[in-house]
This record gives structure tokens, sequence and C-alpha cells, in this order.
């Protein structure tokens, strides 16, 4: 129904829990990989659950139960109080369910631990596990479902910079929509189309939809919509050097927005957008908010990033040091696209330390993932950082613009005093 949710032999044989149980355990976190090994159990047992009667007194049937009874003593065996464990458990006691009952209860469960892993920055076993709630809907998969689980997937594949998947699924995703009725589903799969333009480097193409969605959603009124469509256009003037532009474009979505987890996702970006315009001050404090947070895990390290970048920038190497360490705990959960800015940023503070040599081997690394993953846009930044590396010393960077000095700015003194009311609120 979906064709291909991602590329990867992985929603077939759910490898992606397998690779992250092994890197855990490499790691000597024993708790970790045995709560990836369970995900990898609990999505076998789930797919085979799909494909045979539990009920049934086949040969089938009883394998079943045995499967399902092994699963089950595994997680007694894991932290009741720990997240991921009640998903999973969630998802045994729905395939433990009444016929009636139990295909509505796995899609909820199922659904619902795509939701978590995607928070946790889990993007490959999301992904997995979204292929497994469409197979739990069968042929009763209702349009509106089919938009939103074709939605799911076309993010996951664009955070992935798997853009041919992706932009397959917000197209289809798109055109389900208008069959439904669904205006607000269809925007959100144009956005989603221009977001994959704009990942692909495509700028222009990227800011003449998003403005035409904008345009549309304000006629319309739909908040939500507008303010998503604000800090789409705020991303497209950031990459195009706008820095002003992308700071009201920024503001202008954090004012419209109602939904906290959604706040803070725009917060970081407003920060990016300050810190890019030499407002340090101000972007501190909104990063921090953000880095502090309960929002997912990709905006929160989007936040620590940046406050990588600031502590680098301000000269602040012990700072600097910290946030690095922090972000390199996690570098194995960044999507490519995360992992080539942490490696840029790493690399970039490295140079302005005096640690030419370390920032070279980075940039390197940096740019072999960004050939690998086809991100031109980085591959050629990093390219033409590489060309001018030599001679830089101590607090040199190559390549690299100046942040404008704008703390004194109306506009910039607006939003340090609304963010300092919201920190406030906040605490």
């Amino acid at each position: 129904m979906f064709g291909e949710l991602g590329p990867s032999a992985d929603l077939v044989h759910h490898l992606s829990f397998l690779e992250r149980a092994r890197s855990q355990r490499q790691r000597e976190r024993d708790l970790e990989s045995r709560l990836a090994l369970a995900g990898y159990l609990v999505a076998r047992l789930t797919a085979r659950a799909l494909a045979v009667d539990p009920e049934g007194d086949t040969e089938d049937g009883e394998a079943l139960r045995w499967q399902r009874d092994s699963t089950r003593r595994y997680l007694d065996e894991l932290p009741a109080d720990r997240p991921e464990v009640a998903h999973l458990a969630g998802i045994v006691a729905a395939i433990e369910e009444p016929l009636a009952r139990r295909e509505s209860a796995l899609r909820l469960g199922l659904m619902a631990y795509a939701y978590f892993l995607e928070h946790e920055g889990r993007l490959e076993e999301a992904l997995d596990v979204l292929g497994l709630t469409a197979r739990a809907y069968g042929n009763a998969l209702a349009p509106a479902e089919f938009v939103r689980i074709a939605l799911t997937a076309a993010r996951l594949n664009r955070l992935l910079a798997r853009w041919d998947s992706a932009l397959g699924l917000y197209g289809t995703a798109s055109e389900a929509a208008v069959a439904c009725g669904d205006r607000a589903a269809a925007l959100r799969a144009r956005l989603g189309q221009a977001a994959v333009l704009r990942g692909r480097g495509n700028l222009p193409a990227a800011r003449d939809e998003v403005e035409r969605v904008l345009r549309e959603a304000e006629a319309e009124d739909r908040g939500d919509i507008v303010s998503d469509a604000w800090l789409d256009l705020g991303a497209i003037c950031g990459k195009e050097g706008r820095r002003f532009e992308a700071l009201d474009a920024n503001y202008q979505a954090f004012s419209r927005c109602e939904d906290p987890l959604q706040q803070m996702r725009i917060l970081g970006d407003l920060g990016v957008a300050l810190l890019g315009v030499g407002a340090q001050d101000v972007a501190r404090i909104a990063l921090g908010i953000v880095a502090a947070s309960q929002a997912s895990f990709t905006v929160r390290t989007n936040a620590l990033l940046e406050l990588l970048e600031l502590e680098s920038q301000s000269g602040d190497r012990l700072g600097f040091e910290r946030r690095r360490q922090a972000a390199a705990a996690v570098v194995e959960r960044m999507p490519p696209s995360m992992a080539l800015d942490f490696a840029y940023k790493s690399a970039i503070g490295l140079v302005r330390f005096g640690n030419l040599k370390r920032g070279r081997r980075q940039l390197v690394e940096a740019q072999r993932l960004a050939e690998l993953h086809r991100l031109n846009e980085w591959y050629f930044r990093l390219d033409s950082v590489l060309a001018n590396l030599d001679g830089c010393g101590p607090g040199q960077v190559p390549a690299t613009a100046e942040p404008l000095a704008v703390e004194h700015e109306p506009a910039v003194w607006a939003m340090a005093a609304g963010l300092k009311a919201f920190a406030g609120a906040a605490r």
C-alpha cells in the first residue's frame, strides 16, 4: 500500500534494533543493549502475530504462543519503570487480547512506540515500527489514518536524508489528503515536499512553495500551519544568508504556536537565528531553555549543537569541551545531517582553539559522510573550508561569516524581553 517506507531491509528483518544492541554492547551499556534486543524481539513477535492466528490449533499458532511467552519473560527481567519497556509490554499485551480488541489495541500500541522512538532519535527503528503499524491495519486502513502514517513515514525518511522516498511519500500523502478532503494534511504534505527541496539545496523552489502554503493557510485561518510555514521560511532564509528575515520568520512562528512541544522546536530555531546575527546573550537564553526541556531528542540535540557553536565563537574553551562531550555521547543516535553538523561545529571549534590537526581529521570524515549520504551542500561547504584550512592559527576560522553585532537592535530587545519572560514563567 505504501510501497517502500524506506530502502532498507531493516523493515523486514528489524536489523535497526540489532544494530543498536550491538552498538550499546560495545559501549558497555548492558541495560541499553538489552532494551534494544527487547525491541527486536517484540518487532519479530508482532510480525508473526500479524501473519498467524494466536488462538489457532495449528503448529504456527503454537509457535506464536511460545514466542509470545518467551518475549514476555524477557521483558519481565527489564526495569518496569523504563518508558521503552512500558511501550513494549503494551504491544505484547495487545497481542494477547481477544480477537475483537486485538487489532485496535495493537495499532495504538505500535503507533505510540513509533512516536516514542522518533522522540528518542531512533529514526530507523521508528520507521521499522511504522511499517508494522501499517500492516496491522490490513485492509481496514481508513483514508485519514493512511494520510497520517504516510506523512509520518515521509518525515522519517526526510530526516534520514532519503530524499526520493520522502518525496514520493509526501506526494502520496498529498493526493490521499485531497481525495478525502483533509485540507490541513494536504498543506502539511506540501510543506514536507518543500523541506525535501530545501534539504537537497533547491532553495528558490522551496521558498516559492512555502510562501504559497503560507498565503493559503493565512487566508483559511489555519494558525498551526501558518506557524509551521513561518518556521520553514525561517530555515530557508537562514540557508540563503538572509539573517534578519530568518530572525523575523522564526519569531512570527514562535508567537503563533500554541503547542508546547512545537514551541520548543521553534524556540530552538529562533535561538539559531539570534546566534546568527550576533545576539549571543539572547540566543543563549533561548537555546538553554530548549536543551533543558522535555522536547524530542532531535530538538534538544540541535540546541546543544548550537550552544557548542556559541561557546566556540565566544572563546569559552571549557564550555565548548563540555558541550562537545555531551554531543559526542549521543552521536550514534544523530541522523546524517545532524551528525555532519556536529562534526563541522566540533572541527571549527577545535581549529579556533588551536588544534588544527584534529579539526582537519574531523572535517575530512564529515566530508566522507556528506558524500555517502549525497548531502551536496554540505560536501561543497566542507570542501571550501578544507581548501582554506592551512595557515589558520588560534582564533582563526576559514570560510565562515562573522556574526553581526545587533544586541542593541530594538527588535532584538523585544525578543530578549519576551524570551526572558517566557523562561521565568517556565521555571
